[in-house]
């Protein structure tokens, strides 16, 4: 029998289209730890004001320039936005960890078929919080999933290469000195 539409509030839920990886699949395990930062946050909108002031010094005479020509070198001005120098730095630290891990695992199941970056997988992450900080999981998650793509362990970290994606977080304050996050990829070979 066909699986029918859930009206939940008045809208029409269809039936899920989940897909299971079934037999013939492995799960690889990665470990990160201490803080992670997220990557979205503490990021800095700067203005580019090299291109206004190379045009300044080509008409300004005398030290002088005019209202027209100043307004001129306002519009050669753009913004960009600067990454978070944290996140950077942790990138830099965290990759070669990680392709040490992948290289681990490469070894381990090469002959079976593993190849890297996956390209169809699901993921489960656990965060170990070594404090009592309120922390947003969503924006560690987007951290973690934008490394592993960094690091070609997953080709990409959309719906259609990874899923589904469950995390969780819990306080393991006086329990751990560094925080963990505990990543399981399950593939099929």
């Amino acid at each position: 029998m066909p699986k029918r539409f859930v009206t939940y509030h008045g809208v029409p839920i269809p039936p899920f289209k989940e897909e299971k990886l079934g037999a013939g699949s492995a799960t690889i395990r990665f470990v990160i730890t201490g803080k992670i930062p997220s990557k979205k946050n503490n990021s800095m909108a700067v203005t580019i004001r090299k291109p206004a002031r190379e045009y300044l010094n080509k008409i300004c005479k005398n030290g002088f320039v005019s209202i027209k020509d100043a307004q001129s070198a306002i519009g050669k001005t753009h913004s960009k936005v600067r990454g978070n120098k944290e996140y950077q730095q942790w990138v830099k630290l965290q990759k070669p960890i990680l392709l040490k891990q992948m290289n681990t695992w490469s070894e381990r199941l090469a002959k079976k078929g593993l190849i890297f970056p996956l390209e169809k997988a699901t993921m489960s992450v656990r965060f170990y919080f070594n404090n009592n900080y309120i922390t947003d999981t969503i924006n560690k998650a987007q951290s973690v999933q934008d490394l592993l793509v960094d690091c070609k362990i997953v080709k990409d970290d959309n719906y259609n290469v990874l899923n589904p994606i469950y995390y969780a977080s819990a306080n393991y304050k006086d329990e751990l000195i560094d925080s963990i996050c505990f990543i399981s990829i399950s593939f099929k070979l």
